[in-house]
């Protein structure tokens, strides 16, 4: 229903339906993706990455991540030719800020790489290899960047729930995972692989 090959699922960011938003889908693009657990949320954030919103759409910590990461209103237009340096640079090479700012934007480092899924999820096993486990956020991700959008404290990557607040931040960083995925979007891939396997 969404015209996936093999070889443009294993390279997330290949396929020309990953390019729109969840609502600009054609309807039977978004009812595939809903069949695999998708909605406009989800979709927008890890498939689509905000790429496809419009500067002035972007709320405070969307705004905060796109410009740490060096975009400014003109390089994001549409007819923009030039893009900013961190687009080059390699998950490791990235700074604490620009892994926030992209984690807020649902990347974590296989994708932002675009290493190929195969390389970093199991299908034998149904489960990825690119999550990290438990724990605080890791130090190399300074999630500082948006202590005054109330988004501070929040497991990177998360998506679909409420956010924290700045009063509350402190203790959500005590209770944060580091995972980098949400379980929704683990959940979309184990059940996609279901149907191709």
């Amino acid at each position: 229903m969404m015209n996936y090959t093999e070889e443009l699922w294993d390279n997330l960011g290949t396929h020309i339906v990953e390019k729109n938003t969840f609502l600009n889908l054609d309807p039977t693009e978004r009812e595939g993706a809903m069949e695999i657990g998708f909605y406009i949320h989800n979709w927008d954030c890890f498939m689509n990455h905000y790429q496809s919103y419009f500067w002035s759409s972007f709320h405070e910590d969307l705004k905060i991540a796109i410009s740490t990461l060096g975009w400014t209103e003109d390089m994001w237009a549409e007819n923009a030719m030039t893009s900013p340096d961190s687009e080059g640079k390699m998950w490791v090479d990235l700074s604490a800020e620009e892994k926030a700012a992209a984690t807020r934007l649902c990347y974590f480092s296989e994708i932002w790489d675009a290493e190929p899924i195969a390389t970093w999820y199991d299908y034998d096993e149904g489960k990825t290899m690119a999550l990290p486990g438990k724990g605080p956020v890791p130090k190399d991700i300074d999630l500082g960047i948006f202590a005054d959008t109330g988004y501070v404290g929040q497991a990177p990557g998360e998506v679909g729930i409420a956010e924290y607040s700045s009063s509350n931040a402190e203790e959500a960083k005590k209770s944060s995972s580091c995972r980098v995925v949400v379980s929704s979007f683990v959940a979309v891939f184990s059940m996609a692989l279901s149907l191709f396997v």
